[in-house]
């Protein structure tokens, strides 16, 4: 028996031994990590003051342009509402237009009809007072009187 208590002092030293360089190398292992991890957080507040530098010279630009973003809505705004303005006076130009157009139309052609309606009356009246005097100064005591016909024997009389 005493050879088996000999073997587990053996085996018992051994796992000793095995525990302490397993210790060893998780100390290194915790030594690395704690190294990486210092190297992680000095680039994490490299970058953390980068980005307030930034942060620093943006803030105004945003402001800036939260300002100009105001500004653009209120002047589509105003734009909108001024366009639907015009368009309402274009169309109250367009049916003046159309009115005005319509109006002349009537005038013209009520104008035209009267015009033309008194011009072929004067006409009349003037066909009918050319043949009363052509019949009052043709005939005297109901006789007419003989129009001369002159006739023309060659061109050169015409001249």
């Amino acid at each position: 028996m005493q050879e088996i208590q000999f073997i587990s002092g053996i085996a018992v030293i051994a796992l000793y031994v095995a525990l302490i360089a397993l210790v060893i190398y998780l100390i290194r292992a915790i030594k690395r990590i704690v190294s990486a991890v210092d190297n992680i957080n000095g680039a994490i507040d490299n970058i953390e003051s980068k980005v307030d530098h930034i942060t620093t010279k943006t803030e105004p630009l945003i402001d800036n342009s939260l300002l100009i973003s105001n500004d653009i809505k209120e002047i589509s705004a105003n734009l909108k509402i001024q366009s639907a303005k015009i368009n309402g006076i274009v169309d109250t130009v367009k049916d003046t237009t159309d009115s005005m157009v319509n109006f002349e139309q009537k005038v013209q052609k009520e104008v035209e009809t009267n015009v033309f309606d008194a011009l072929n009356m004067a006409s009349a009246v003037s066909k009918g007072i050319k043949s009363f005097l052509s019949v009052i100064s043709g005939s005297r005591n109901g006789s007419y009187k003989n129009k001369k016909i002159r006739t023309y024997e060659n061109d050169e009389d015409l001249y």
